[in-house]
């Protein structure tokens, strides 16, 4: 058989096949018709499968369920093509993803719409993004079922020490939106989901004694539904002071006459949360009834005000307005401090938003942490090195305290959301990592196990909340803000880059993102090219899961 030696890799000193060559000769073709130094050095998603079988209802990027993903062959042929017209612009590695300033140069994500943690070649494409291209993978999944034995040697060969430094940073995302997690029938199972966890974050200890925690290195992100109750909100002015009324609670201004400006994210890669303006203090003065009138509200105001010394009684909230396409809405304690963090925000209904009420986004989960640190003489962002797993079941009590004290004060909705949602992750998560053989100082590592909050409205999570925008993507809390607004954040800190993907029908796609749009209707996506290839790529759907184990959660079958 003749072979060719135009467009190798470097192992490939006995050349390439006939079918090889003609593939990377049309690529090299295409792309070069579209591709330049800057597009190569702003690469930031290489990805070598699209969809996802997890089928979390909320996926940012609308994953499908349909998985198409790139075998040995075709994975070589996209690498070797991008390869051969880096070199017609640079000489020395990373060949892509160089020119990155704002986030991780020579790092590329091999994830967006997918979950790569189930991809079965990820460890030769690992190797080959750092042999060849000289750049490093990070991987971001929800993890796999630990019932797989081929995807178990993958996720062990990455983890062998000759391959530990070409990873750029290991996620396990924690969601209680997978099927493993939120499905209990006879083809899943919470337990399994939490057995599988704990097997990949066993798998992965040797990349985490190389790496160390962080989000850049080794971490377990987790993510919680929002807290969303909608309620009437008034907003008035009672006596000069500003009154603003919803889920329970009256807010009153400190002082009279007082007016808002609208706060912006002052600095995007602040995650204690920093605004432009600056906070205008409130009473936060509690009310047991709820208030169906406005005769009512200015009732109970009125007496709040004109009682001396009332408000020496209560509890001094600092408040800001921000501003989404749906209108303005209100923050309430958003920023981190020692303690945690109390925050809500209140949405009035406008001309543009149907629904009015609250986001709870207050981090109970964090906040009991954060607690059991304190008791201990240790800051928040300190590490709990003689932690033990006392110290750990410590916080599940403290929560369950909280619970109670909240349905005592007859906020049954805080009550609820912590023992049907916060309770069960963390208990999970503890039992997870320990079944992995990690040390209860993890638990409480801030760079290790980040609580990351409520989801972010993005993609299919619109629905989550319950009307209070129609949009999505639309930013609603100014963390939301911080991590994709339009003004300031981390996105338009990014601004433009650029990404390379399998695509149904045996297509490779070649795509612009437009970061700065995330939060816009026109979206990020702001040129794509796309080539079609002949049919090699591999295929999956939900019935592959009736005969494979491929997803976290998965009930052995007999």
């Amino acid at each position: 058989m003749k072979m060719y030696f135009k467009y190798l890799l470097s192992d490939e000193v006995n050349g390439i096949s006939f079918e090889e060559y003609e593939e990377r000769k049309k690529l090299v073709s295409e792309l070069r018709k579209t591709v330049d130094i800057t597009d190569l050095g702003k690469i930031r998603h290489f990805q070598p499968q699209i969809g996802c079988l997890n089928c979390c209802n909320i996926c940012s990027k609308h994953a499908s369920s349909n998985v198409s993903c790139w075998n040995k062959k075709r994975l070589r042929n996209v690498i070797a093509a991008i390869k051969h017209i880096a070199l017609e612009y640079r000489t020395e590695k990373p060949y892509i993803a160089w020119d990155r300033e704002n986030h991780r140069n020579g790092v590329i994500f091999s994830y967006l719409d997918n979950d790569i943690g189930n991809y079965y070649y990820l460890d030769e494409f690992i190797k080959l993004m750092y042999d060849e291209l000289g750049v490093m993978t990070r991987i971001s999944t929800v993890g796999y079922s630990r019932h797989n034995t081929i995807l178990n040697e993958v996720h062990k060969n990455i983890n062998k020490k000759e391959n530990l430094h070409m990873i750029g940073g290991f996620r396990i995302s924690f969601t209680p939106y997978a099927i493993g997690w939120k499905c209990s029938n006879e083809n899943y199972s919470r337990a399994d989901y939490i057995m599988d966890m704990a097997n990949i974050l066993s798998i992965y200890k040797p990349y985490y004694n190389f790496s160390g925690a962080g989000s850049r290195n080794m971490c377990v992100e987790l993510r919680y539904k929002p807290l969303v109750v909608l309620d009437k909100v008034y907003d008035e002015v009672i006596n000069g002071h500003r009154v603003i009324v919803c889920n329970h609670h009256i807010y009153i201004s400190k002082d009279k006459n007082i007016s808002f400006k609208t706060s912006f994210i002052k600095d995007p890669y602040d995650h204690t949360i920093s605004l432009t303006e600056d906070p205008i203090y409130f009473y936060d003065c509690r009310i047991s009834n709820d208030i169906k009138t406005s005769e009512e509200l200015k009732s109970i105001a009125r007496k709040f005000i004109t009682q001396k010394g009332v408000f020496d009684l209560e509890k001094l909230v600092c408040i800001y307005m921000l501003e989404n396409s749906d209108g303005y809405y209100y923050s309430v304690n958003p920023s981190i401090s020692e303690t945690g963090n109390y925050g809500v925000n209140i949405y009035p209904k406008t001309d543009v938003r149907v629904n009015e009420g609250v986001v709870i986004t207050e981090r109970f989960a964090l906040n009991a942490i954060l607690r059991v640190k304190q008791i201990n003489g240790v800051n928040s962002l300190e590490q709990f090195l003689s932690a033990t797993w006392e110290d750990a079941h410590y916080v599940l009590t403290l929560l369950n305290y909280a619970a109670n004290d909240y349905l005592s004060k007859g906020e049954k909705e805080k009550h609820n959301y912590i023992k049907s949602e916060v309770l069960p992750m963390l208990n999970a998560y503890i039992f997870a990592l320990k079944q992995a053989g990690y040390e209860p100082k993890e638990f409480f590592n801030a760079d290790f196990s980040i609580d990351t909050g409520i989801i972010c409205n993005m993609g299919g999570a619109v629905k989550e909340f319950k009307g209070l925008t129609s949009f999505e993507n639309e930013p609603l809390t100014p963390t939301h803000e911080r991590n994709y607004g339009k003004h300031n954040s981390t996105m338009t800190k990014e601004n433009e880059v650029y990404r390379i993907s399998c695509e149904y029908g045996n297509n490779i796609v070649f795509q612009k993102l437009n970061l700065f749009n995330t939060a816009t209707r026109e979206g990020q996506i702001g040129f794509s090219k796309v080539i079609h290839l002949k049919e090699i790529d591999e295929n999956y759907c939900m019935t592959n899961l009736k005969t494979e184990y491929l997803i976290p959660g998965q009930r052995r079958k007999n």
